[in-house]
This record gives structure tokens, sequence and C-alpha cells, in this order.
């Protein structure tokens, strides 16, 4: 794939008009929590169909799943499905004939959890999908700034389903690119799961927000001693700067990066983990189904029974990106 060829567009000014003169589509598919910026796009696009995916992380209540618009895919009570069965589920019941008949699929990743937009990525890159729009809706801010709390109740570190190769034994080289947000515990978490590895982390610069940085910088100091050799500095050489709206160049950068360290010496193995933003997400999972598949190369996600509802005020722009599989 050709990163650089993929269209993206950005809305500014957000009125309720503007995004149901902009969005119309066939069907359009969003994770539902309770943040203004992904309910203000669900009520305003102009679509045939609307899917709202509950997701058990959430832990919404029937009454509160109740009161929603638009066609509900519920997994609240399946506790016992990972991202896999989540997600096919849901695609072979709710999204896969729109597919299948070439239909205008939009899907909003603002409020989907991580892993199971990496695994629709894998799905939709294995299904060959010719044409779909991706929309990430940026926050005016963090309610808590760099005190956010993403996750809680930590349970394991594991390969994504669908993003787990088999790996070489010789760890000489290992390559552990970590998407680091402001989630400072998880991105210890994973460094720690992978002590051999060389650890390269992807920082949101540009970020969101001017502010936004320097609160991801103040939290991802607060990892250093588990992720860094060294002093942490954000001109470190094991630091890629990639815009934290930018899936596209997110993607290409770490491409950039392992073709310069693999003609240093071969690359033993390479493990990915996106705890950035969704848009970050998004690259890095099209980085893995575009140039990782059957190599010593996986992603992988500390993943915990609960996430925050809602940890961001208002909604500031709606970036657009175009994605073609086939």
């Amino acid at each position: 794939m050709k990163y650089s060829y993929l269209y993206k567009s950005k809305l500014e000014d957000i009125t309720p008009s503007l995004v149901s003169r902009t969005f119309n589509h066939d069907l359009f598919i969003s994770a539902y929590n309770e943040s203004e910026r992904v309910n203000f796009v669900f009520d305003n696009v102009s679509s045939k169909d609307k899917h709202w995916i509950i997701f058990p992380e959430y832990e919404f209540s029937p009454s509160e799943i109740k009161k929603l618009g638009g066609l509900i895919f519920d997994y609240s009570n399946e506790k016992n499905l990972d991202e896999s069965g989540i997600i096919i589920d849901y695609y072979n019941n709710g999204a896969k004939n729109f597919f299948e008949q070439k239909k205008r699929v939009c899907i909003d990743i603002t409020g989907f959890i991580r892993p199971h937009l990496v695994f629709l990525i894998r799905l939709l890159e294995k299904e060959k999908v010719e044409n779909i729009e991706f929309i990430y809706s940026e926050p005016s801010n963090y309610v808590k700034k760099e005190n956010t709390v993403f996750s809680d109740d930590f349970i394991e570190i594991r390969g994504v389903i669908g993003c787990l190769n088999s790996h070489d034994p010789d760890t000489n080289n290992d390559i552990l690119i970590i998407g680091s947000g402001y989630d400072h515990q998880m991105i210890s978490r994973i460094a720690k799961a992978k002590p051999e590895a060389k650890k390269i982390q992807v920082l949101g610069f540009p970020s969101l927000k001017a502010d936004m940085f320097q609160e991801n910088v103040l939290k991802v100091y607060q990892s250093e001693e588990d992720v860094s050799s060294g002093d942490f500095s954000i001109d470190d050489e094991n630091v890629i700067l990639a815009p934290a709206n930018d899936p596209f160049v997110t993607a290409q950068l770490i491409s950039d990066y392992i073709k310069k360290e693999e003609k240093k010496k071969p690359i033993t193995n390479i493990y990915l983990c996106p705890l950035s933003t969704k848009a970050q997400t998004l690259g890095m999972a099209l980085y893995y189904v575009c140039e990782c598949l059957g190599k010593p190369a996986s992603i992988l996600f500390p993943f915990s029974k609960k996430y925050s509802r809602e940890t961001t005020q208002g909604i500031s722009n709606i970036l657009i990106y175009e994605v073609q599989f086939s």
C-alpha cells in the first residue's frame, strides 16, 4: 500500500448541518460510549442505516442501551468473547451484506477499543474490502489533562487475535514499537513484557491540541525507566514523531524506521503496541496488514476489563480517512 496515496481530509467549525451534508452513506458504524464527540456525529450523519456496537468493557446497563437510536449490536454481556468473537459476529450479522454489495460504508473509530479496531482492520484486509471511509473526531480537551484514566482492572498482555505471527527464537535484535499515549502504566507493562527488545516510542506530534503534547510527554516520562535505556528525550533516535491525527503518516514513518534498521542489522522480531490515539492505532494496524503478514511480527496489547466511558469534552475537528484494501 502506498500510504501517501491515501486520501484524508478535515472538517472544522463543526455544526449539525455540516456533518449531515458531509456524511451520506448506506451504513454508518460506531462504537457507543458517553462522549459528546461520538454521540454528536452519530446523531447528525446522513445514513440509510446506522449501527451501534456496544462493547462489554464499557459496562453499560440494559436501561442505558435501550434509549439509543439506530440498530444496536449489544455485546455488553458477552464478557467471554474476545475481540475476534465480537467483531466477526458483528461483521457477519451487521455489515457483511453492505460490503458484499459494495455499498458506501463509514466507520467512526472514535469510540472503538483499540484491539477491536485492530482486529477489524485485519478482517477488512482479509475480506479485500475495496473502499471504506474511517472517521475520527478530535476532542476539545481531555477532562483530567495528563491525569486522564482510560482503562482499569488490567488482565494480561497478549497478541491481538489475527495479528500474532510465528516468531524467531533468536531475539538478539527484536524491536518493540509503542504508540505512547497518556496511559503510562500500560506503556511500562508492555515494555517490561519484552525486556530484550529495543523500545521505540511513537509520540503524537503535532498533537491534537498544543497542550496535549506536553501532557503526553509528562506521562511518558513516568514510564521512562521501563522504556528508555538512558535519559528520555523527545529528539532521541528511539522516538518517532508522527501526527497524532494522521494514520497514513504514522504507518509510513514506522515503515521507514523498520527499513532503516533492517539495513543496519537484520531484525529478528517486530512487536507493535498501539496505546496512543485511535488515528495512530489505525495507522499501526494498516502498517501491520500491509507489511507484516508472514513476517515474525505481532501486535501486542495490555488488555483490561474496563474502559472509561468518557474522558473528553467537546469536538474540535472530524478527520476523514479513505482506505482501499484490494
